[in-house]
């Protein structure tokens, strides 16, 4: 650096124009270098230019530092404390903030930088889970929406245990592609209750006949979600519903009335203790006498067996 500034009284007689000209210089070179070996007078200077008076000189130094890989906490600390209109830009896309940082700054700042953080491009877990367990509903509804982050089951787990009336906020969670199977059927009773009181309270239903069609929504949504979720995932949900004695004959004549093949087969697969990619093959083969051996193998009764197989048969391409 050429600029030879020591002291803030010395940056402080310099106009205003020039010194805006002077944090964009500053934070171009600490950039280009973008290493803990950065031009120590460069760091120096940046560290007079967080504390200059004027906000155009600190918003223009944060635009040009967002770039850097690499810059002390102490002008990180600065930067994130400071007014929205420049800490925002360097929050949402600062590289030189690692995990511990982000959520310190989550779990220590208020509303506006944890939105801000909850914007960033591929948010870690650890990170995710701050805002979900800290965060503001702004940044928490703003951590659902960015399909970049990772929500992991405990931070989803948190959003639903944080906001459990705020409807728009589960629709939100519902869309996601990555919810977790084991929580999608308490994303979903959430969103449902508010239509079974609707219904009610729109059309004078009785509440028994509101809630079995609430039941009715809640099981077709449930299942198309979870047959979207990953097949170990799908196992993990089987497995303990068979293991409460719930994977009735009802659960999987639902499956196949709604075209859920894989659950379908994943449930044969739980309930007979054998490998998916086993009981796919088999059932590839379009053959019901072979499906009732092994519906009946798995314990039900010829009666129930027969309502089965006529609703498989429907899933099947003419011909078979």
């Amino acid at each position: 650096m050429s600029l030879d500034i020591t002291d803030v009284e010395e940056l402080r007689s310099i106009d205003l124009e020039a010194r805006v000209e002077i944090a964009r210089k500053v934070g171009r070179v600490l950039a280009r270098q973008n290493s803990g070996d950065s031009d120590r007078d460069a760091i120096e200077l940046a560290r007079l230019l967080v504390e200059d008076v004027a906000v155009s000189v600190r918003e223009a130094l944060s635009r040009e530092l967002k770039s850097c890989n690499f810059l002390p906490k102490d002008i990180i600390a600065r930067l994130a404390q400071d007014i929205d209109q420049v800490s925002m830009p360097f929050l949402v896309a600062s590289q030189a903030m690692d995990d511990n940082i982000l959520e310190e700054i989550v779990r220590s700042c208020g509303d506006g930088a944890q939105t801000a953080i909850a914007r960033r491009n591929g948010l870690s877990e650890a990170v995710g889970y701050a805002i979900s367990d800290v965060g503001s509903q702004d940044a928490v509804e703003t951590l659902v929406d960015n399909d970049s982050a990772f929500l992991s089951e405990r931070s989803c787990a948190r959003v639903v245990d944080r906001f459990p009336e705020e409807r728009s906020l589960m629709e939100k969670l519902a869309s996601r592609a990555d919810l977790p199977a084991a929580l999608v059927e308490r994303v979903i009773f959430k969103v449902s209750k508010h239509y079974g009181e609707y219904l009610n309270q729109k059309f004078g239903l009785s509440t028994d006949y509101a809630s079995y069609l609430v039941s009715m929504a809640n099981r077709q949504v449930f299942s198309r979600t979870l047959e979207m979720a990953p097949l170990s995932e799908i196992e993990n949900y089987l497995t303990q519903l068979h293991g409460m004695k719930g994977l009735t004959s009802d659960v999987l004549l639902n499956y196949l009335q709604n075209s859920n093949v894989r659950l379908f087969t994943m449930a044969l697969s739980v309930l007979m203790g054998r490998p998916y990619d086993v009981m796919e093959m088999a059932l590839a083969k379009g053959d019901k006498k072979l499906l009732a051996r092994l519906l009946e193998t798995a314990g039900f009764s010829k009666s129930v067996i027969g309502v089965l197989l006529i609703a498989y048969e429907r899933l099947l391409p003419s011909g078979k």
